[in-house]
């Protein structure tokens, strides 16, 4: 590869991997009181993270919606339902009452 296709390579990497990890770094929670200090730079991850909306991110329909009918669903006889309970396939026997 070359200088310039390297380039792009580590380029592109930095700023698909940098917002990920500014999500994984979450700013002080000032909502909860306490003494918070200023030098952990949460003034840079709120820029990347702020940053990463600035492109629209929606993803255009331009065909709507598809309606595909392959056929009809007829309705079956109604059948008539057991009584019997199903049989089990386990030999094991239910727990005996503690006593």
């Amino acid at each position: 590869m070359s200088r310039k296709a390297w380039l792009a390579v580590l380029c592109l990497g930095v700023l698909l991997t940098l917002p990920a990890i500014a999500h994984a770094s979450p700013t002080d929670p000032v909502w909860i009181s306490g003494l918070y200090d200023d030098n952990d730079y949460d003034d840079v991850i709120l820029f990347i993270t702020g940053a990463v909306s600035a492109v629209d991110s929606g993803v255009v329909d331009p065909v709507g919606p598809v309606v595909v009918c392959l056929g009809l669903i007829t309705p079956s006889r109604p059948q008539p339902v057991s009584a019997r309970p199903l049989e089990s396939l386990s030999t094991r026997a239910p727990p005996l009452p503690a006593s």
